[in-house]
C-alpha cells in the first residue's frame, strides 16, 4: 500500500538539529504519554512509523514502559534508530511484520503517520490487531489550516508528503470501521509556542503543556498546529 514522502537520512539529521524538529517530537511523546497513564504506564508500547527512534526513546521514558518497540519502513531510519539506541524493525505499519505480537501492546502510537497514507484505514486495523483488551491507541495530526498554512510560507515543506487530511470527524469515522471505541480528541501545541523554535527559542515543554490545557476549548482548537486523537480496544 502506499505511502508518500517517506522521510530518509537527511530527516533525522534535521531531528538533531533544528529547533523545531525536536521540539515537534519531543512534545507529540510527552503529549502521548499523558493519555491514561494508569493504563500505559509500565506497559509495553509500540509506535508505529517510529523514524529515528526518538520519539520512542521519549515515550518509553516517560512511562517507563517494560517494553518499547517501533516500526518504521525506511532501512536507513531503522539503521539510525538503532544507533540511538531505540528498538525499531523495519516494517509496514499497513501490513505489520510477524514479528509484532497480537493483543501484547497497552499502547500503540501512530504520531504523524496517518497523514502520510493513502489508506490510514489500514493502519488502524493493524493497531487494533496488536492492542491488548483495554489497550489505548494515541494518533496525532497536523492541523489541516495550520499545515496548509506552513507549506504556502514554506516554513516546512512537510505538507508536500502528506496524502490524507486527518480531522476529528474523518478519524471518528475511521474508528468506527474498526472495533476500536473512539475516546476523544485534544488540539495541542499552540501556535504561538510552536511557532517560538522557528526562532531558535526552546520552550518549556512542561509550561506549553500548561498553557494548552488552560487554552484548549472547542473554540480556540483552530489556535492550535497539532491534534491528539485517542481510542481504546473494548476490555
Amino acid at each position: 500500500m502506499a505511502t508518500k514522502g517517506i522521510m530518509e537520512e537527511s530527516y533525522a539529521q534535521g531531528r538533531l538539529e533544528r529547533p523545531e524538529l525536536i521540539f515537534r517530537y519531543k512534545y507529540r511523546a510527552l503529549a502521548a504519554s499523558r493519555i491514561k497513564p494508569e493504563v500505559t504506564k509500565g506497559g509495553a508500547v509500540l509506535d508505529l512509523g517510529a523514524a529515528d527512534g526518538l520519539t520512542l526513546l521519549e515515550i518509553q521514558k516517560h512511562l517507563q514502559a517494560k517494553e518499547a518497540l517501533g516500526i518504521e519502513l525506511s532501512a536507513q531510519l531503522v539503521a539510525r534508530a538503532q544507533k540511538n539506541g531505540a528498538q525499531v524493525i523495519k516494517g509496514d505499519v499497513q501490513n505489520l511484520p510477524t514479528q509484532v505480537k497480537t493483543e501484547h501492546y497497552d499502547l500503540v502510537t501512530a504520531l504523524a503517520v496517518l497523514e502520510h497514507l493513502e489508506d490510514p484505514l489500514s493502519c488502524l486495523l493493524e493497531a487494533e490487531k496488536v492492542l491488548k483488551p483495554g489497550g489505548i491507541l494515541v494518533v496525532s495530526a497536523p492541523n489541516p489550516f495550520w499545515d496548509k498554512a506552513a507549506g504556502i510560507t514554506r516554513i516546512h515543506k512537510e505538507e508536500e508528503h502528506h496524502q490524507t487530511i486527518i480531522t476529528p470527524r474523518v478519524f471518528r469515522n475511521l474508528i468506527q470501521k474498526t472495533s476500536l471505541e473512539y475516546k476523544g480528541y485534544k488540539p495541542f501545541m499552540l501556535v504561538f509556542t510552536a511557532f517560538l523554535p522557528y526562532l531558535k527559542i526552546f520552550p518549556n515543554l512542561k509550561l506549553d503543556e500548561l498553557i494548552d490545557s488552560l487554552s484548549a476549548n472547542p473554540l480556540s482548537s483552530p489556535l492550535f498546529v497539532n491534534q491528539l486523537f485517542i481510542a481504546a480496544k473494548p476490555d
